[in-house]
């Protein structure tokens, strides 16, 4: 096993180094206002044994990420790489993999995330992103790790006398963790396990565990001579526990495919009232220049589009039909639909719908003729139309729903040359990412539900909430005994007129004297 535990600390708020000790395999400090990420790198071996046979047995590729739903306090350099908040999942099954096999995949996620996650099969409930590769991808909105820490306690952590107790401590933090990740392939044949926390007071005390290689930094950004265009630069302390007696000084860039957008922009979501069954969703974009290495004052940012990628569980839909109108999509501030996962069933309602939902990706279109100046100073939004499906009889007349904050980023294409996977921090497979090419950077546009917070909703919630028009339950009977009132009286004036025409026509009529007289002569 190795562990590395970075803490990134603001600028301004450096970590005198006379202040750490290095004693006995443990790092001690002053507490410290820091982000941190804990990734952990574990062999088959050091599995449960469930899991590790399926990773061994079933598993090319499985990439699981969660992301919390309050938005984080501050944005730090190297941890941006954004996705809207719940559980995300791409797996791709070994070749020759059987069906049932793959299904494990399903019951595996309810054991560790929870018996709630409505997963039912590969074929079911994943959608089949149909690139080549045979991955597939699954969404749901998991609230928090509770149900993953108390698999963490049971399954991984040994007894507390092996390790002093350090696994249930660290599980206990997962509380307020912002994102979690496992990533599996099947050429390392290792799970890696990342966990990122927001900026937040730390105490500095990081323990070895017994039998591992433990690393830890304290790190914040800096701008060495050789930072490249498309680099970060970091530097600070960092150590090897139960190795070095202390501290060594480090100063070091590496390309980073995500970044902050420029200028402090952000974006707020927000539906348009009243909502409906078909809702609009509008992205407010605050002030903020494009990325600097695109951003002339006539208005065309070169390489760079603005774009963003949305999240949408079975109960809402976009319909891509209606965004392949050119003129329709320049109305509503859009440039173009470029993907969204198929299929997409436009008619059936949510409890007929097995599959998780959808994903799609939009390239946004900022006002035509904003120049660069406008771009810092003037705020615009983006509407992008959607649809509720019929949703189950409630109490009411109405069901709340939820939808996830979307991404929202200017994608650029970088150098050639850049190798992006040297970044220590890097994480790929998170969705939007793999429908770029390999040198694309992604400035993201930060969060901010401030800027458009209503009073169904809290300040810093990264989910918005529809109220949804259902058929009333408590009314349900009246509908039953309407529609058959108006079922009998429908037909009973069909077999009037029926009856109507019959007798008009003479077939009805009984032949008088005269007409049978008629008849013989």
């Amino acid at each position: 096993m190795r562990q590395r535990t970075t803490f990134f600390h603001q600028p301004e708020s450096p970590v005198d180094p006379a202040l750490l000790r290095l004693v006995d395999a443990t790092l001690t400090g002053p507490t410290i206002e820091a982000a941190r990420e804990d990734r952990v790198t574990l062999g088959l071996d050091e599995l449960p044994v469930e899991l590790a046979g399926l990773l061994a047995n079933s598993v090319q590729d499985l990439h699981v990420l969660w992301a919390a739903r309050a938005a984080g306090t501050e944005l730090v350099g190297p941890l941006l790489s954004l996705v809207s908040p719940g559980l995300h999942v791409f797996y791709t099954p070994a070749p020759g993999t059987e069906e049932y096999k793959q299904n494990a995949v399903c019951s595996l996620l309810k054991n560790v995330f929870g018996q709630s996650i409505d997963c039912q099969s590969i074929g079911e409930s994943f959608n089949y992103l149909g690139d080549g590769r045979g991955a597939y991808q699954f969404y749901s909105a998991v609230d928090d790790c509770t149900a993953f820490t108390e698999y963490i306690r049971s399954d991984w952590c040994p007894s507390a006398a092996e390790d002093g107790g350090q696994c249930s401590v660290r599980a206990e933090n997962l509380d307020a963790a912002s994102s979690l990740g496992l990533s599996y392939d099947s050429t390392s044949r290792t799970l890696k396990v990342t966990t990122q926390w927001p900026l937040a007071k730390w105490p500095l005390f990081v323990a070895a565990q017994p039998g591992s290689r433990t690393e830890v930094g304290i790190m914040g950004a800096d701008a060495p001579s050789t930072l490249g265009p498309h680099e970060l630069g970091m530097g600070g302390q960092v150590a090897v526990l139960d190795q070095d007696d202390h501290p060594k000084p480090v100063m070091f860039a590496f390309p980073s495919r995500h970044r902050e957008a420029a200028g402090g922009a952000s974006f707020s979501v927000s539906f348009t009232e009243p909502t409906g069954l078909h809702p609009t969703l509008r992205l407010r974009v605050a002030p903020g220049a494009p990325p600097r290495d695109s951003n002339p004052d006539d208005g065309d940012f070169g390489s760079c589009k603005l774009h963003t990628y949305l999240t949408l569980p079975r109960h809402i839909f976009a319909d891509r039909y209606q965004l392949g109108d050119a003129l329709f999509l320049a109305s509503k501030n859009l440039t173009a639909l470029h993907h969204m996962t198929q299929p997409v069933d436009l008619e059936a309602p949510d409890y007929a719908v097995p599959v998780w939902g959808s994903a799609a990706l939009i390239e946004l279109a900022p006002p035509v003729g904003l120049t660069k100046k406008q771009q810092q100073t003037s705020e615009w939004t983006a509407e992008i139309p959607l649809h509720l499906r019929y949703l189950l009889p409630a109490e009411g007349g109405y069901q709340s729903v939820e939808v996830p904050y979307p991404v929202v980023f200017w994608a650029c294409d970088a150098d050639k040359d850049v190798q992006f996977a040297t970044n220590p921090f890097d994480r790929v497979h998170i969705g939007y990412d793999e429908l770029f090419g390999e040198t694309t950077e992604f400035w993201h546009v930060k969060p901010d539900p401030t800027l458009g917070a209503t009073f169904l909703s809290s300040t810093d919630s990264l989910m918005i909430p529809i109220r949804v028009p259902v058929l009333d339950s408590s009314k349900s009977q009246w509908v039953n005994v309407g529609t058959s009132a108006a079922i009998l009286v429908g037909f009973s004036w069909v077999l009037w007129k029926l009856l109507s025409v019959y007798l008009s026509t003479g077939y009805g009529r009984v032949p008088t004297v005269e007409a049978k007289t008629k008849k013989t002569q």
